[in-house]
C-alpha cells in the first residue's frame, strides 16, 4: 500500500525529444521540428560547421519560437563559434548527450541568473514555469520529478518503458559508464570486415590458382652446323628448285624524287650584238709558197675574252713584199659579229686572235652593241640544287627501301644494289628568263631480291642433309639469322651466281609439351632431377613466382619451357 500511495505521488515523467539536424537544414526546417514534437525539452544534434546557426538573428529566431511553443532547447554541439552566439540569445548548450547544459557567456550581456529547481522531488510541476537546471544533463532535465532517479536522454525510447510505469517504482542508481551506441562506427566495421574477408578470399584463390608460374631453362647440347652452297637467281622460274640450285629472283627499284624551288642568278644580256670589220694579215719568212687557205666564215675570233664571229670568207691575195726575205698575204676588211649582245662588244682598233690559225694575224673594230640585261636560269643554279640532295638524304631513302622489301617477304642480294646518274629537269629550262624556277631531282635505285621463304627452305634442305632429323632438329628456326650471301658472277640485272653460306646448330628434340606436363606438381629438385635424364639436356635451371610457390603449377599453360643451346665442338662430342 505504501509502495502504491508513493507511486501515485509521482508527478507523470517528463517527455525529450532528441532532434539531428542536417548540414542543408534551413532556420525554417529547424522550427518546424522542434514546433513539431510532442515532448517539452528537444535536444538539437548539431552537425559540424553547421552555418545556419551562426546568425545571431538565426538563434534568436529560434529561441523566440521555442519560448512561444513551450519548448526547451538545448543545442548539442561543441563548435566554439556557436558559443557566443548562443549566450547572446540565452539557448542552452550541452556538448554531448551527457553533458550539462547551461548558457554560455554572452559576448555582450551577462548571463541570465540560473533558474532554481524546486527542492522537493514530488513537487508538482507547472510546465510554464519548468526551467532548466544547469547542473544536471539532459536526461536528468527530462525526469525533473524523479530528482532521486536521473538519467541520460536514450537515443530511442524502449518498448519497455510502458511496463516499467505500471510496476511499483524504485529507486536505482545512476550508471555514469552508461554511453549511447555509435551505430555509424558500427556499420563501417561491419562493412569493412567484409570486405577485408572478400579480398582475403580474392587473394587466396589468386595465390594458389592464378599467380603462381614457372620457368624452366633446358640447356641443351648444341652441335655447330654449317652450310656451303651456290644458287642461280633466275626470272623465269616459278619455284625453288633446291637439287638444280635455282631459285626465284626479281629486280626489285624505286625513285628518290627531290622537287625544290631555286632562285635564278644566271645573267643574259639580250641588248643588239656589236658588228664590224677585221683586217687579216698572214707573214711568210720561209722559201716562198702558195698562198694560205682562207679563213671560212663562222670562225671565232676573240680580244680581251670578247668573241665574235666571221659573217663571211677571208681569202688572202698577195704575194706583198714586206721586207727583203718576207712576204705577206693580206685581207683588206672581213665583216664580224659579236657572239652576245652587250655594250662591252664595242671595240676600236683590237688585235684579235683567229681560233684555229696560229699563222693569222687579225684587228679591227666593233660598234653598234647595246645592253638590256636579263636574269635567267642558269646551269650553275641547276647543279646547286641537286648537290642539296646530301648522302644523309640518299642513306636514308636506301634504308627505308630496304625495309620496305623486307616487310614484304623479300631477301636483298645488297652486293646489286645500284643508283643510276640523277636525271634533272626545270621549269623554265636553262637560259629562259626567270626569277624563280622548280627543279626536279630523279635518282633511280635498283636492287635484285628473291623471296625469304624460298630462300629459307633452300637453306634448310642444305642443312638437314647433316643431322639425324627423327633425333636431331636444327637449334635456330631463323636460319637467315646468320646467312652470308655473295655474288659470284653476274650475267644480267636479275641472272646472277650467289655463293650462300648458313651458320646454325643441331640440337636434340624434346616434347616441351610432355615435359610441362610431367614437371607439375612437383619441386625444383625433382624437376632437376626429371629433366637433366633426358637426352642431350646439360643443365637445367628452374624458377616459380610469387616467391612462396614451391611446387610447378599442374596447368601447362602456367609452365614456360626455354630451349638455350650450349655451342660444343662437333669433333669432340661433348
Amino acid at each position: 500500500m505504501t509502495s502504491a500511495k508513493a507511486s501515485a505521488k509521482l508527478p507523470p515523467k517528463p517527455g525529450k525529444d532528441i532532434v539531428y539536424l542536417d548540414v542543408d537544414d534551413d532556420i525554417t526546417t529547424i522550427v518546424d521540428k522542434v514546433e513539431g514534437g510532442q515532448d517539452k525539452i528537444v535536444a538539437l544534434v548539431l552537425p559540424k560547421r553547421f552555418a545556419t546557426l551562426q546568425s545571431i538573428v538565426n538563434m534568436r529566431l529560434l529561441k523566440r519560437s521555442a519560448d512561444a511553443a513551450g519548448k526547451n532547447i538545448v543545442l548539442i554541439t561543441s563548435e566554439h563559434k556557436l558559443l557566443p552566439l548562443a549566450g547572446a540569445a540565452g539557448l542552452h548548450v550541452a556538448k554531448n548527450l551527457q553533458s550539462k547544459p547551461e548558457i554560455p557567456p554572452s559576448p555582450v550581456d551577462l548571463p541570465p541568473e540560473k533558474p532554481v529547481v524546486p527542492e522537493d522531488p514530488d513537487a508538482e510541476l507547472d510546465e510554464e514555469d519548468t526551467k532548466l537546471d544547469y547542473h544536471r544533463s539532459i536526461g536528468g532535465l527530462a525526469a525533473a520529478n524523479s530528482v532521486d532517479e536521473p538519467e541520460t536522454i536514450p537515443l530511442e525510447d524502449g518498448e519497455d518503458e510502458d511496463k516499467d510505469a505500471a510496476a511499483p517504482f524504485k529507486k536505482s542508481p545512476r550508471d555514469k559508464r552508461l554511453k549511447v551506441p555509435n551505430f555509424e562506427r558500427f556499420r563501417l566495421l561491419l562493412v569493412l570486415g567484409g570486405a577485408g574477408v572478400i579480398l582475403f578470399i580474392v587473394f587466396l584463390v589468386m595465390a594458389i590458382f592464378v599467380w603462381p608460374k614457372a620457368k624452366i631453362t633446358l640447356r641443351t647440347e648444341a652441335t655447330p652446323l654449317s652450310a656451303i652452297f651456290e644458287l642461280t637467281t633466275s626470272p623465269k622460274a616459278e619455284g625453288l628448285d633446291s637439287e638444280k640450285g635455282i631459285i626465284p629472283a626479281e629486280l626489285k627499284s624505286s625513285d628518290l624524287k627531290s622537287e625544290q624551288k631555286v632562285q635564278a642568278t644566271g645573267q643574259q644580256n639580250n641588248g643588239e650584238k656589236a658588228s664590224g670589220s677585221v683586217s687579216m694579215k698572214v707573214e711568210d719568212c720561209a722559201p716562198f709558197g702558195s698562198a694560205p687557205s682562207d679563213v671560212s666564215a663562222g670562225t671565232g675570233i676573240s680580244t680581251s675574252g670578247l668573241f665574235y664571229i666571221t659573217q663571211e670568207n677571208a681569202h688572202f691575195t698577195g704575194p706583198f713584199i714586206s721586207s727583203p726575205s718576207c712576204v705577206e698575204y693580206r685581207v683588206n676588211s672581213t665583216s664580224i659579229q659579236a657572239q652576245s649582245g652587250g655594250a662591252k662588244y664595242n671595240v676600236s682598233g683590237a688585235s684579235f686572235v683567229v681560233t684555229g690559225r696560229s699563222d693569222v694575224s687579225a684587228s679591227g673594230s666593233a660598234s653598234g652593241g647595246t645592253d638590256d640585261i636579263k636574269t635567267v636560269l642558269s646551269q650553275s643554279d641547276v647543279n646547286n640544287v641537286a648537290n642539296k640532295i646530301s648522302e644523309e638524304d640518299k642513306s636514308k631513302f636506301v634504308e627505308d627501301f630496304k625495309k620496305e622489301l623486307d616487310e614484304a617477304g623479300l631477301y636483298l642480294v645488297e652486293a646489286t644494289l645500284k643508283a643510276k646518274d640523277p636525271s634533272i629537269s626545270s621549269s623554265p629550262k636553262v637560259g629562259e628568263a626567270a626569277d624563280e624556277a622548280a627543279v626536279s631531282i630523279k635518282i633511280n635505285y635498283s636492287v635484285l631480291a628473291v623471296q625469304k621463304s624460298d630462300l629459307s627452305q633452300a637453306v634448310t634442305d642444305q642443312l638437314n642433309k647433316q643431322i639425324d632429323k627423327s633425333k636431331q632438329k636444327i637449334g635456330n628456326e631463323d636460319v637467315l639469322k646468320d646467312l652470308t650471301l655473295t655474288v659470284q658472277s653476274q650475267k644480267s640485272s636479275t641472272v646472277t651466281t650467289l655463293s650462300v653460306n648458313a651458320e646454325n646448330t643441331a640440337v636434340a628434340i624434346i616434347d616441351i609439351e610432355g615435359v610441362k606436363k610431367q614437371v607439375g606438381g612437383k619441386k625444383e629438385s625433382e624437376i632437376k632431377e626429371l629433366l637433366t635424364a633426358l637426352p642431350g639436356v646439360k643443365e637445367v635451371e628452374v624458377k616459380m613466382s610469387p616467391f612462396w610457390v614451391s611446387k610447378a603449377p599442374k596447368s601447362a599453360g602456367k609452365v614456360q619451357i626455354i630451349e638455350q643451346p650450349l655451342k660444343t665442338n662437333a669433333n669432340s662430342g661433348s
